[in-house]
């Protein structure tokens, strides 16, 4: 039955890739134009070089082409490469089917808990999530990310030492959403003395300096020259003024009159808030895979100023991960108002309604500070990191 099931999910994936109306010069170009420079002897972060190449393909002069610097670690582009070998709009398409193939992986991850009608429930509800269509469409890169952070609680939960340095490859992919479930995870092994610890945090070693030297194959002096293409990126994609950016600290930066400059200074006092919080109940917080990788992953997305409406597609790691434990009436009508709420404030307030997923975030952090304070355990069958059940 499984494998009937799995089938028609590939067979769905591959019908909606093949008839959803795809963009490809989108979101998706960056990333395709990366690697075809690649293939062509262009540096990943050479800008102005890439930027030549399409004016050439295309028959226009440089002036006339727009394309964002490359803004990802060189083993992005090294694991993509390969979607050169077929048409922009093709490899759009084939993007597109990975993506959602990565959506529903995580989901089936994030759901351990349930089974039947309500499992299958939570997966369509992954694909309705507000961020999720646009950002599929457009061919954004945030999806790796969420399966890193499925994969992480997973690999946690029953311990399996190479999972978790999958899932810290994964998340590395988009290293300013995904940093902080890598540093609470590695911090949370560091500290324990047993052998799961011991055999992740090697792996986790081991994938880094893998991905490192791999990068030199993309980018002889990627280190430098990936920092110098987040600054261009900034400039060249208007960063720097952030009008599209949809975060806490944006928010009240905004709502304040102080800009940019206060929305920094309130995503650090929001980081530190919830990193005092973490260690105040560190012990509890570390001993419980889905309370570290979920509140990582709010902190996230509560801290950061530097967030698009795409990214709050993470917010499915803290939707699933509260979907299995919660159980009051209450919580329930809590949680459907998260999920809601961003779709009625974009039919009725357009791109102001953004400011909705932030809401949703904040309620789900209230969700989970409940959870966390009434103590409940980890759905039946996954294994707690307590140090009383370590093995030498």
């Amino acid at each position: 039955m499984k494998v009937v099931l799995a089938l028609l999910v590939l067979v769905g994936i591959a019908a909606a890739s093949a008839l959803a109306p795809i963009r490809p010069y989108m979101d998706f170009q960056v990333l395709y134009h990366a690697d075809m420079g690649l293939r062509r002897g262009i540096g990943l972060y050479d800008h102005a070089g890439q930027v030549g190449m399409i004016a050439a393909l295309a028959g226009v002069s440089p002036e006339q082409v727009f394309v964002l610097p490359f803004p990802y670690p060189p083993w992005y582009a090294l694991s993509t490469v390969w979607l050169t070998s077929f048409p922009i709009d093709v490899a759009a398409r084939i993007w597109f089917g990975l993506s959602a193939l990565m959506l529903l992986l995580s989901a089936w991850l994030l759901t351990d808990g349930f089974t039947g009608m309500r499992r299958a429930a939570l997966l369509v509800s992954a694909l309705l999530w507000l961020p999720v269509p646009g950002s599929l469409l457009v061919g954004q890169f945030g999806f790796p990310v969420l399966l890193g952070a499925a994969v992480m609680l997973h690999a946690l939960r029953r311990q399996i030492p190479l999972l978790v340095a999958l899932s810290a490859a994964l998340l590395s992919l988009k290293p300013h959403l995904g940093i902080m479930v890598i540093l609470l995870v590695g911090l949370t092994l560091l500290m324990r003395n047993d052998r799961f610890a011991r055999k992740s945090l090697f792996a986790m070693l081991v994938a880094a300096a893998i991905l490192a030297a791999a990068g030199f194959l993309a980018s002889p002096n990627w280190p430098a020259a990936y920092i110098d293409s987040l600054a261009l990126f900034q400039g060249v994609g208007g960063v720097a003024e952030c009008t599209q950016c949809v975060s806490l600290p944006v928010l009240f930066g905004r709502l304040t009159g102080g800009g940019l400059r206060m929305a920094a200074g309130i995503g650090i006092f929001v980081l530190v808030l919830c990193c005092t919080w973490l260690v105040g109940g560190w012990r509890r917080v570390s001993s419980r895979p889905a309370a570290l990788v979920a509140g990582a992953m709010l902190v996230t997305l509560l801290s950061s100023p530097y967030l698009l409406n795409y990214d709050f597609t993470l917010l499915l790691v803290p939707f699933f991960v509260l979907a299995v434990r919660l159980r009051s009436p209450s919580e329930w009508i809590a949680l459907a108002l998260a999920y809601l709420l961003p779709i009625f404030g974009l039919a009725f307030l357009g791109a102001a309604g953004n400011a909705s997923l932030v809401i949703s975030a904040l309620i789900l952090a209230a969700l989970g500070l409940r959870d966390f304070r009434h103590g409940r355990d980890e759905p039946a069958g996954t294994l707690v990191l307590d140090d009383s059940r370590s093995t030498p």
